[in-house]
């Protein structure tokens, strides 16, 4: 039976696939960061450029698995791109990442990418204009 249009539609109507999305966040939950990444990495791809909250939203989760996988460089890559969504899309969940993020960023400071990172994820974090 096809879905009602007027029908609310519930959980994540962006992600191609929600199970293998979630799947990756998971395996960064269960300590497998390099897994995750490379879920978090291909699926990414697959969300519409349109879905801001969502690129957003698991992009900073799979800048988090990427740090926490010992690939700093990468994630404050990735984290950098990002920030001008998170000011738009005003998420607590996001922001919350992004706590997370920084204080495992914070534990490679002489790193010059985290080093100039660091402002702009403070700005965001605050609300400031990135």
């Amino acid at each position: 039976m096809p879905a009602d249009p007027v029908a609310p539609v519930l959980g994540p109507t962006n992600l191609t696939d929600p199970a293998t999305m979630i799947t990756g966040w998971c395996l960064y939950d269960l300590g497998r960061p390099g897994e995750a990444a490379e879920v978090l990495d291909r699926e990414i791809t697959l969300v519409p450029s349109h879905a801001l909250r969502s690129r957003t939203r698991y992009g900073v989760r799979r800048a988090m698995a990427h740090a926490a996988a010992g690939e700093i460089e990468h994630a404050c890559e990735i984290a950098e791109s990002l920030l001008a969504g998170v000011g738009v899309v005003g998420s607590a969940t996001i922001r919350t990442d992004l706590r997370r993020l920084s204080r495992t960023l914070s534990r490679f400071r002489s790193t010059r990418s985290v080093r100039e990172l660091s402002p702009l994820l403070a700005a965001a974090l605050h609300g400031f204009a990135t």
